[in-house]
């Protein structure tokens, strides 16, 4: 069982790491961010059923897709997660041969 003085100490430490986050901007977006439409970025269809994004250039970026259902025709959208610069922002539609469109769209975190 942890004593009263170690406990104060770790919440102690714990503070001041969370201190150090909010003021060095813990994971937060650089100011050198450029518009994805800047960035040199790319998309790519995979088999007409899934889709990745990548920039070249430091940004935030998601991929978006345009999916079809069937056999009642209805249009829906899937986004990848959120990604910084050269990392791949992938989704996939539901069902096979479904993509119609393949989009990359600014993102924030």
């Amino acid at each position: 069982m942890l004593s009263a003085k170690r406990l104060a100490a770790s919440s102690v430490v714990a503070t001041a790491a969370a201190g150090t986050m909010l003021f060095t901007g813990g994971g937060v977006a650089q100011a050198d961010d450029v518009p994805v439409w800047q960035a040199n970025c790319h998309v790519y269809n995979i088999f007409n059923t899934g889709g990745m994004s990548n920039c070249e250039l430091p940004t935030w970026h998601q991929v978006k897709l345009t999916c079809i259902a069937w056999p009642v025709p209805f249009t829906y959208w899937k986004y990848g997660p959120i990604q910084y610069g050269q990392n791949q922002s992938w989704a996939s539609c539901d069902s096979f041969n479904a993509l119609v469109n393949v989009e990359v769209i600014q993102a924030y975190p």
